[in-house]
């Protein structure tokens, strides 16, 4: 495999995994030792040791989980990288050798998955999963899931139509989707909300650029993104869900170097997102599945950290209390200047 795969080298204390981001790539160790640590402020629980020859961040890789511990460079560590990309290419040049990873990785998976059930019993830990669980879309057995709901959500429980709707298999799907990164949230084994994020150096976006006015920014395109396809099924909106979902695509684009984050807001969700710290970024549009629309765009760099994370959540609920009164106000004034 090392003839197929980047290597990648960590200086002593550098972070190979970080708990709860996501990741489309992992590590097998060549030389070197890391340490994984499930709880870093737990004294009871003693660094893991993985080394050559070990993966590292398979199982969220493989299944679209976030990463469940913080993973460290104890002294230098050299690693292979495989990405879907490479995965490809081991597939196509040596499938014999897939098969092997892939029965490899499966006994690793379960040898540590019966580990994290000892050492929850054995300490007392909470492993349980949250009530709502985020994941990323790893397959495309998931990826059709969301455009099912999509469909659900937006031709069902909104009556709207979409020029990308396949009504015979109940889906909504679009070019974007080929080098999207599309999150879902899942309750009790039920598929509740999803959004999308594209990044503008992975694919061409279209007319999109030109409408969420992302050509005339500097950052264009290396360093913007777009989320689009944001839903969540009517029984759960106005709760955690869509706040979970929007801080996992915040800290996401983060990670990968986004620097702006464009998307497009019927008016009377304006005041949501400018409370966020969305600007209007372009003039008002029709939108084919929503109706008339207002482009915006979010400084990740001045607010991006603000949304991210558990911290992230906590102020997005004060957020929605902010916009409230920014819509409140709007009405004094005799209506939201929704096309400023």
């Amino acid at each position: 495999m090392s003839s197929l795969c980047e290597r990648r080298e960590f200086a002593p204390g550098d972070l190979l995994r970080k708990k709860g981001e996501y990741y489309r790539d992992m590590y097998i160790i060549t030389d070197g030792e890391a340490a994984v640590e499930l709880e870093p402020d737990n004294p009871l629980l003693t660094p893991i040791k993985r080394g050559p020859g070990q993966p590292i961040g398979e199982i969220g890789f493989l299944r679209g989980t976030p990463a469940n511990a913080f993973v460290t460079a104890s002294n230098a560590v050299h690693a292979l990288v495989i990405d879907d990309a490479i995965l490809e290419r081991i597939e196509d040049e040596k499938p014999d050798l897939v098969v092997q990873l892939m029965q490899k990785l499966a006994e690793i998976a379960d040898d540590r998955t019966s580990y994290s059930l000892t050492l929850a019993d054995e300490y007392g830990l909470d492993d349980k999963p949250q009530e709502t669980e985020i994941l990323l879309c790893r397959n495309a057995e998931l990826l059709a899931q969301a455009q099912q709901l999509r469909y659900e959500v937006y031709c069902g429980e909104l009556g709207r139509d979409s020029p990308s709707a396949n009504h015979e298999k109940g889906t909504i799907a679009d070019k974007l989707d080929e080098f999207g990164h599309c999150f879902i949230a899942v309750c009790q084994g039920e598929l509740i909300g999803s959004i999308r994020t594209n990044f503008a150096k992975e694919g061409p976006l279209e007319l999109l650029e030109r409408l969420y006015g992302m050509n005339e920014s500097e950052h264009h395109p290396d360093y913007t993104g777009i989320c689009t396809k944001f839903i969540v099924k009517r029984a759960h909106r106005g709760g955690r869900t869509a706040m979970q979902l929007v801080s996992q695509a915040t800290q996401f684009g983060l990670r990968h170097d986004m620097k702006e984050c464009y998307i497009d807001s019927v008016p009377k969700l304006v005041h949501y997102y400018r409370a966020m710290g969305f600007k209007t970024s372009g003039k008002i549009f029709f939108h084919p599945e929503n109706g008339p629309s207002l482009p915006m765009k979010l400084d990740l760099l001045r607010y991006g950290h603000e949304l991210a994370g558990d911290m992230g959540i906590q102020r997005m609920v004060k957020l929605y209390v902010k916009a409230k009164a920014i819509k409140f106000v709007g009405r004094l004034r005799g209506g939201p200047n929704d096309h400023a």
